[in-house]
């Protein structure tokens, strides 16, 4: 396979990349076993619109190609995610001041990653920073998750999540870091445009990155249970920041 375009599977995921035309799918794979599937069978008149070459398959093979993932019987290749730089986000985003960012702090779960990424388009985050280390990229099993909202949001990549988040205060946002020991949510009246910064999943945010925020908040969780999961939190306090934000004149 071309090592140039990325590989997605799934029948959300192909379905949105076809419909949103921001990236050139340039090949379909799909199953015979998925023959006359209403949802497979709306795909492929999708791609036959644009042109996309269509390969007929047996499932093994599709196993193979995706590494025996969930590809519900169909794969796509694609153009790669294209990253923006964090000045054109910062150019983007001027004069909104109800503007909401997403930031992740060396998160290494896809499946994690997938469902946060998923929440904050769902939630009206308009953009997402990505570490290009000790981070997950958007590999093929995050864009399955994400179930194609990766098509409707900003995607920024940064060499230094510190360095980010300083350029970030400087251009007025404001930034809050979760953690376990944070201010309780229920209690924060958000200043924007905002930055949520959300760590990993075994450790939180790193000591230097909490050192950039302005805030740290934290859920209130009740005794006897285990804490939340990185996904699970994110999407409780981006919706959170989301209604808060968006009621303020």
């Amino acid at each position: 396979m071309n090592d140039n375009l990325d590989m997605i599977y799934g029948i959300h995921p192909v379905q949105e990349a076809l419909r949103s035309k921001k990236r050139n799918v340039t090949q379909l794979y799909v199953s015979d076993s998925k023959a006359g599937h209403r949802a497979v069978e709306d795909i492929i008149r999708l791609a036959k619109r644009q042109n996309v070459k269509i390969d007929r398959i047996d499932n093994k093979t599709l196993d193979r190609l995706t590494r025996n993932a969930n590809h519900q019987g169909i794969m796509a290749k694609i153009q790669p995610v294209k990253m923006m730089k964090l000045s054109n986000a910062i150019y983007e985003a001027d004069g909104n001041k109800k503007d909401l960012w997403l930031a992740v702090d060396e998160m290494t779960d896809p499946q994690n990653l997938g469902a946060i990424i998923r929440s904050a388009a769902c939630l009206g985050f308009s953009t997402i920073i990505l570490p290009n280390r000790r981070t997950v990229g958007i590999t093929p099993a995050v864009y399955k998750v994400a179930c194609g909202a990766i098509e409707n949001i900003n995607i920024v990549e940064v060499a230094n999540l510190s360095a980010a988040l300083t350029d970030l205060k400087e251009e007025g946002f404001w930034i809050y870091g979760a953690d376990m020991a944070g201010k309780s949510i229920t209690t924060m009246d958000y200043a924007s445009p905002a930055v949520l910064v959300i760590g990993s999943e075994g450790f939180g945010i790193r000591e230097k990155t909490a050192e950039n925020c302005d805030e740290i908040i934290s859920i209130p969780q009740k005794g006897g249970v285990e804490s939340l999961n990185a996904s699970a939190a994110a999407s409780i306090i981006m919706y959170d920041m989301m209604a808060k934000v968006q009621l303020k004149k």
